[in-house]
């Protein structure tokens, strides 16, 4: 087991660092650079999710309300990273609805290939998708990341719980990320469930950048330094106007951008 010095907050699970081994015990020096970093951030602090990943692995469930806030941010820093997101919709033994099928249809537009899963019966599927990438699980509390785990790796015994029906939200069953190594070339993080998720880190020049529907028409509008919230001659509002983007996507963008701009 290895411990930073102090109550330094600077590593995140994944992390590749240089140590001082003493005995049993040892001491991190340094961490190596890293590929890539998944983290979120407010105005008052920020959070390392996981390091050198080069796969998400976003989950939701059938049976809970979709956080589509949550996803698009989760997307935006994913897209920030160049980290590739694939999105599992689990629960799908529990039946299709209208809600799930319009998710699908949704982010398949958007160039993410959200698949229906069970991560009960469809270990094998999982497996394939996460074959020799280092990955995370992202996704609120109670959508199945952890049974997911618990089926990836016999040995695992990670905890679940049931979903409160008062609240209709998951109750928080992981504590801490943990890495788990599933082959050579295979590894898993599974990370807490999250309920919200800052961006306070991205430069609000490039968000647009990160919205993939958005990218076809960024280069068109008039002004250089367009926003894509006011401006007259803006392609993205135009865009949004016809249809051909999502009005609930546009007001997350100005959202987010707002939020990072104050």
């Amino acid at each position: 087991m290895a411990y930073p010095r102090g109550r330094s907050t600077k590593y995140a699970c994944g992390d590749e660092c240089v140590l001082n081994v003493n005995g049993s015990e040892g001491r991190i020096l340094t961490i190596e650079q890293r590929s890539s970093i998944f983290w979120r951030s407010d105005t008052f602090k920020q959070k390392l999710i996981a390091a050198n990943i080069t796969m998400i692995i976003l989950v939701v469930a059938t049976d809970l309300p979709i956080n589509y806030s949550l996803i698009t941010r989760c997307l935006v820093a994913a897209e920030e990273q160049r980290i590739t997101v694939r999105i599992l919709v689990n629960k799908s033994d529990l039946g299709e609805n209208t809600s799930s099928s319009n998710f699908i249809e949704q982010y398949t537009n958007l160039g993410y290939s959200p698949i229906a899963v069970s991560a009960i019966t469809d270990t094998q599927a999982i497996r394939e998708i996460i074959k020799d990438q280092r990955i995370v699980l992202v996704g609120q509390s109670g959508v199945g990341k952890t049974t997911i785990v618990n089926n990836m790796i016999s040995a695992v015994n990670a905890k679940t719980a049931a979903i409160s029906s008062k609240l209709r939200t998951g109750r928080h069953t992981t504590t801490h990320a943990q890495l788990y190594r599933l082959d050579d070339s295979t590894s898993l993080i599974d990370c807490p469930g999250l309920q919200s998720f800052g961006l306070k880190h991205i430069n609000p020049q490039h968000l647009a950048d990160y919205f993939t529907e958005f990218r076809n028409y960024l280069s068109q509008c008039q002004f250089a330094n367009c926003t894509h919230t006011v401006e007259p001659n803006c392609h993205v509002i135009n865009a949004v106007k016809d249809k051909l983007i999502r009005t609930t996507r546009w007001e997350q963008y100005k959202t987010i951008r707002a939020e990072i701009t104050g």
